[in-house]
């Protein structure tokens, strides 16, 4: 009697028409060659978990909803599309993590470590995403602007940048700039406090210190020691 073999589930084919897509210039893969533009299409479709008893629409779908945020990306080069790639297979990645977390019956453990890999993907996601807008030249700098600068008497402002490396006056040290506001005007301005009275010296004018003059002028020793001979 012949042993009853269970079925084994094998995927079947699947193709998907790209017809002029993976060609176009430099709209999905990047690169103005077909090989590489079919090499990079078919890793990104591979980072989708897919199951074996899937069936062949849903399959397309998934397949050509990845050719669909490639095109979003809109790499210029083989390197941007690169990143778009890994960046779609880390969106894939952080998305079925999140479903698996979600599965009832299982442990807290196993939980709680399926939605921290989720959340380090989405990070990663995110890195790379700020990785392709570097490369673009398109992140963000953050800019102060100033419309109004009110200067009182006895202070300074200074327009421009303020490098490090400063002294406490707010301009580069060794530039011989003057600080922001002169010590003395802010004794006189009453917006920063009372005002406060100068401080004068007791003596108003320095003594000058007397000179010795001539007393005791003479020739000094020879400061070399005498040399005693028998």
């Amino acid at each position: 009697m012949k042993r009853k073999q269970t079925p084994t589930l094998v995927p079947s084919s699947v193709h998907v028409e790209l017809g002029d897509m993976v060609s176009a210039n430099k709209q999905i893969g990047g690169s103005d060659s077909r090989l590489f533009n079919t090499w990079l299409i078919d890793s990104a479709m591979r980072s989708i978990w897919l199951h074996p008893e899937t069936s062949d629409e849903v399959r397309n779908s998934q397949h050509l909803s990845v050719i669909v945020a490639l095109h979003g990306f809109k790499p210029q080069n083989e390197i941007e599309a690169m990143l778009a790639a890994q960046a779609i297979a880390m969106h894939h990645a952080s998305m079925e993590a999140s479903r698996r977390a979600m599965l009832p019956d299982q442990p807290f453990e196993m939980t709680q470590a399926l939605r921290k890999s989720a959340a380090n993907s989405s990070r990663a996601f995110c890195e790379l995403v700020d990785a392709l807008d570097r490369r673009r030249g398109k992140t963000s700098q953050q800019r102060v602007t100033v419309e109004h600068v009110h200067v009182h008497a006895g202070g300074q402002a200074i327009v421009g940048t303020v490098e490090s490396g400063t002294t406490g006056g707010g301009v580069r040290a060794g530039s011989g700039e003057e600080p922001r506001a002169s010590p003395a005007g802010l004794a006189h301005d009453a917006t920063v406090g009372a005002v406060v009275p100068p401080v004068w010296s007791a003596n108003p004018k320095r003594q000058p210190v007397p000179i010795a003059g001539d007393e005791g002028k003479g020739s000094l020793p020879n400061a070399r020691r005498r040399q005693h001979r028998p």
